[in-house]
């Protein structure tokens, strides 16, 4: 550039345009950086934030695990007592023993209702298919299987 004269100016019209114009578009490229800037920096809290929810529930899903690890492990030492103690005292023969007596009991009661109904039938005039007009004694019909 030529040194300027004492009192000359040095720039004209169109340098001053040319310098109005770069600044311009450098503030408009450093605006348009700093609202760049202001957006990653909100997705980014965003992110912070969602990491957060997202180790909360991982915490939520290993504490459920962990207890699901522990009732698993009980019912394996459950299964292993319950398979040791297959003699006579097991479980299984306990069962079978206390189904057997309810058979027996219920074989009775069966053998008294059929008695009972053969009572009523000869006492007191009882129908097993239907009631007549003129019958005193109202029951429902049930036999036992």
């Amino acid at each position: 550039m030529k040194k300027a004269a004492e009192g000359k100016r040095v720039t004209n019209d169109v340098t001053v345009q040319l310098f109005n114009h770069t600044s311009t578009s450098i503030s408009g490229t450093a605006e348009s950086l700093r609202k760049s800037l202001q957006e990653l920096e909100a997705d980014l809290k965003k992110d912070e934030e969602g990491q957060k929810e997202y180790q909360t529930y991982l915490k939520q899903l290993e504490i459920r695990k962990a207890d699901l690890q522990r009732k698993i492990k009980e019912n394996k030492t459950w299964l292993e007592q319950f398979e040791a103690n297959q003699g006579d005292g097991s479980f299984e023969q306990q069962y079978k023993r206390l189904l057997e007596q309810i058979e027996t009991i219920y074989a009775g009661a069966k053998e008294f209702h059929g008695k009972g109904i053969d009572l009523l039938i000869k006492e007191f005039g009882y129908h097993l298919a239907f009631k007549r007009w003129n019958d005193t004694f109202t029951a429902i019909p049930f036999k036992p299987k």
